[in-house]
């Protein structure tokens, strides 16, 4: 009986589809042709309005075919639970044609989840049928209601293949129509669709977080980067749009710790200030962010509650007195983002420019996680509409207006990431494509791993100082030479061991490409569909101009752009690739300050211009904003750091020009946080305020006040074990040769900078500790890359306060050192030299404002600075 029946409603169906092809011959030439077509859809007079509606509705009701869970998500809370039958399922089938029958299938998609179980995608080829042949397969199905599991035949598969081919293309047309161009109702219901369940070691179920959100307003990509171009009196101007120049207002957040200050302007003020809410006490930018988080694209918000599981177990940087009044027993956070993350994601989202000064080692992690994801979210959003565009330019009508896809720039790079070392590069490239999930595939992978991984351990291992002399390494046993390595490895800190370890690959000239697509299916077809929710295909070391997001160093990016001549002049060279940069991050901006800033300050002049060369520029889709020149406008800035600095806070003021806004996030330091209580040596340590007029001449006035004041002391007294810290090498260059024209200083000195070969360190060492050289020249890119520990040091002198705080510690540390051997007691000077109190003496301007902040607190520097008195003095 069953086989007849199927056998009776598989003839129909055939019968249906030859009649249809037997129709005769349309008229000739592709007009006539689409003509005919649309009168035989819509009639002679068709509205073009009613078309395209009509459309929309067609795509909602392939939609809701293809979501049979939804109506049984809908049963099971209206009519009970319990197992289906299959007279639960032909009610299911009936609804549905009657929804298409209707064209009503829109209220029925709007509270249910679009996600398919493979028992009921067997019926999705009954959408064809006609009624009578739902009646006969009713028959059926009440014979064998005990049973659920019915297999289809081959050749209803295989239909049901040819019309989800043939769908496809329509589909995606009616997903974008109805969630970019038609309402945000549309666009909730895509967001919230096909999310993979994933349940974290706390049980935390990603539906059910997702189940939360309800999207609200426009998607955040769309809002930017479909406005018109500034004015024409603004766009020529060289100053900042008239929303740039408002005063950074600083915003009270309650939720993030005490101590850190969020600053903002522009319209991410306003966006703050309408959309958040407002208590008594401060605001909570949850909201922003869960609702910008509602537009990303599924494939990452599946895989974000378990990449960023770590950061949310931390929660650094949250308020624990705001946490601790929370005893509801409920959690009443999301946990989405930690605190510090929905502050920054709030902003991110809305593309405004955003310089973040308050990284750590703790919560490193939990930034990058979040700026990952935005980044990640823009180039997926971003390719989907010109996916999408594309198919519907292959089908559109000739009436259809071209600015409705203008979705692209002069090329196609979206995304600089600029990072100081390959290790750190291999770090944010992995966690990217941790977010894109393990069903994604990635091109070159091995060869990515070969040059961006650690090294081996006999290979560019990082030359350590020998506190000894130089042939008693050889001397010792393997293992004593071992253990002593890496006692000298741990003395420098876990910085530098994460930055220059011996395994760590630390080169700081690469560049790489990074291209997405969507992952081409193969052999059994996933549940995924093809509106985002599919796997991702990544590609390593593509072209530049074939690639989403370029990864690369301030160095490489800067030689690729750079040519050289025959007189060994630099050129500028083909930078076009950076013409139609969307977002450039920077991230650990404070280890590119020990390379080279000017590297990243002339890359931010070349960025956004306009092109020399087309490059099969299609400019019919090139946005308005990059026709008009004002890309930089639109084009998103984000420094992380670990401090502030007046380099960091000069390129920020300069190159953010998003007409979105600013932001900005900063630490204050408690005066017990200071580096100064990191001090464990007895010292009296002075602070010499110089006075400056502007940031040009400082370095001026602390050479004069050195030449005038400091050395003729030192040269009078013939003082000893002297250690000069310079943290600038400009400063160093103008101090030793004011040393070298000196008669009496020229021969008393020693230098050791970030160029010095390991044979000038290691002389230079051995001299300075034995005495018969009374000064030492030490750099502070010097100490950043090596860490020396300069054993004979009993005064010190900071030519200029250092941008690392934790500098200051290990400086005043080594004044601690005493001599091993007995001290012949005929060098009465000599004696007196050691035996004497260490010193140390600070000079700084008030452009050293936020280094000194760093090593003193925040009160005491803002005394320091405003006070009356020039000379301050710390004891420990």
């Amino acid at each position: 009986i069953f086989l007849g029946i199927f056998k009776l409603v598989q003839d129909e169906e055939m019968a249906r589809r030859s009649t249809k092809l037997s129709t005769k011959k349309g008229p000739k030439g592709k007009k006539a042709r689409k003509a005919a077509k649309l009168n035989r859809q819509w009639g002679e007079e068709a509205d073009e309005e009613q078309i395209r509606q009509a459309k929309i509705r067609k795509g909602k009701r392939r939609l809701a075919i293809s979501s049979t869970v939804a109506v049984e998500v809908a049963e099971e809370e209206g009519g009970g639970g319990g197992d289906y039958n299959g007279q639960g399922k032909l009610k299911k089938i009936k609804q549905f044609h009657s929804n298409e029958i209707g064209d009503a299938a829109d209220d029925d998609l709007q509270n249910n989840s679009s996600e398919g179980s493979e028992n009921e995608s067997d019926f999705e080829t009954l959408d064809g049928s006609n009624m009578n042949n739902n009646h006969a397969l009713s028959s059926l199905l009440k014979n064998i209601s005990s049973s659920c599991n019915i297999n289809n035949s081959s050749k209803t598969a295989s239909y049901e293949m040819k019309r989800r081919k043939q769908f496809k293309s329509d589909d995606e047309n009616d997903n974008f129509n109805n969630g970019c161009e038609e309402s945000d109702e549309s666009a909730s219901e895509d967001s919230q669709g096909d999310y993979e369940t994933t349940t974290d070691d706390e049980g935390n179920d990603s539906r059910e977080i997702m189940s939360k959100l309800t999207p609200i307003g426009p998607n955040p990509f769309h809002t930017h980067f479909r406005k018109e171009p500034l004015p024409e009196g603004d766009d020529k101007s060289s100053e900042v749009p008239q929303s740039m120049l408002t005063k950074m207002k600083k915003v009270k957040t309650d939720q993030l710790d005490p101590s850190l200050v969020l600053q903002l302007s522009g319209n991410v003020l306003e966006e703050y200030n309408c959309e958040v809410n407002t208590t008594a006490t401060g605001i909570d930018a949850k909201e922003i962010s869960q609702r910008s988080f509602s537009h990303v694209r599924p494939i990452l918000a599946s895989n974000w509650n378990s990449f960023n599981r770590k950061a949310l177990r931390k929660n650094i940087d949250r308020n624990e007195d705001e946490d601790n009044d929370n005893d509801d027993g409920e959690k009443s956070y999301t946990n989405l983002f930690t605190r510090l993350q929905d502050t920054i994601y709030a902003s991110l989202s809305t593309y405004a420019d955003a310089q973040i000064t308050c990284a750590t080692r703790r919560n490193t992690d939990a930034i990058h996680n979040v700026v990952t994801l935005h980044v990640l979210n823009h180039v997926l959003t971003a390719n989907h509409d010109i996916t999408t565009h594309n198919n519907r330019i292959r089908d559109r009508d000739e009436e259809e207006k071209e600015e409705e896809f203008r979705d692209q720039g002069y090329t196609r790079p979206k995304v600089l990431i600029l990072l100081p070392t390959r290790s750190t590069a291999f770090s944010f490239v992995k966690g990217l494509l941790k977010l894109l999930g393990t069903d994604s595939s990635v091109d070159n992978l091995e060869r990515f791993d070969e040059e961006f991984g650690n090294l081996d351990d006999d290979d560019d291992a990082v030359s350590l100082e020998d506190d000894s002399n130089e042939n008693d390494g050889e001397k010792k046993a393997n293992g004593n030479v071992d253990s002593r390595r890496k006692a000298v490895l741990e003395a420098k800190g876990k910085d530098w061991n994460e930055l220059f370890a011996d395994h760590v690959n630390s080169d700081d000239d690469f560049k790489i490409g990074m291209s997405f697509s969507r992952k081409k299916k193969t052999g059994k077809k996933t549940k995924n569909n093809d509106d985002g929710r599919g796997a991702v295909a990544a590609k390593l070391y593509s072209d530049f101009y074939h690639s989403d997001i370029i990864v690369a160093s301030p160095l490489g990016i800067k030689m690729s752009i750079t040519t050289t001549t025959d007189d060994d002049e630099e050129e500028d060279g083909d930078a076009d690739f950076l013409s139609s940069i969307e977002i450039a991050v920077a991230l650990q901006s404070d280890v590119m300050l020990m390379q080279n800033w000017d590297h990243i300050t002339d890359l931010m002049g070349r960025m956004n211009q306009q092109p020399k060369e087309s490059k099969r520029t299609d400019f019919s889709r090139v946005r308005n904003y990059l026709l008009e020149g004002q890309a930089a406008r639109w084009r998103q800035l984000i420094l992380v750091s670990r401090f502030s600095d007046p380099y960091l806070l000069s390129t920020f003021s300069r190159h953010a020009k998003s007409i979105a806004g600013r932001m900005k996030l900063r630490r204050k330091v408690p005066a017990d946080e200071a580096s100064i209580c990191n001090v464990m040596t007895k010292v009296r340590q002075v602070f010499q305020r110089v006075p400056c007029e502007s940031f040009n001449v400082q370095g001026d006035k602390r050479l004069k006040y050195f030449t005038s004041v400091i050395l003729p002391q030192l040269l009078r007294t013939k003082q000893k074990h002297t250690l000069v810290y310079i943290p600038s090498y400009f400063d160093f260059v103008a101090v030793r040769n004011v040393l070298l024209k000196h008669d009496i200083a020229s021969s008393h000195f020693v230098s050791i900078t970030e160029y010095s070969r390991t044979t000038e360190v290691t002389r230079g060492r051995t001299r300075f500790l034995q005495g018969r050289k009374r000064i030492m020249l030490y750099t502070g890119r010097a100490h950043f890359f090596m860490r020396h520990h300069i054993k004979g040091t009993k005064h010190l002198i900071m030519f200029g306060l250092p941008e690392h705080a934790e500098f200051y510690p290990e400086l005043l540390n080594m004044l601690s050192w005493r001599p091993s051997s007995t001290i012949d007691e005929d060098d009465e000077k000599d004696r007196l030299d050691i035996e004497a109190p260490a010193s140390c003496l600070n000079i700084f301007t008030k452009y050293d404002a936020h280094s000194l902040e760093r090593i003193v607190g925040t009160k005491h520097s803002d005394r320091m600075l405003k006070g009356e008195k020039s000379t301050y003095l710390f004891s420990s």
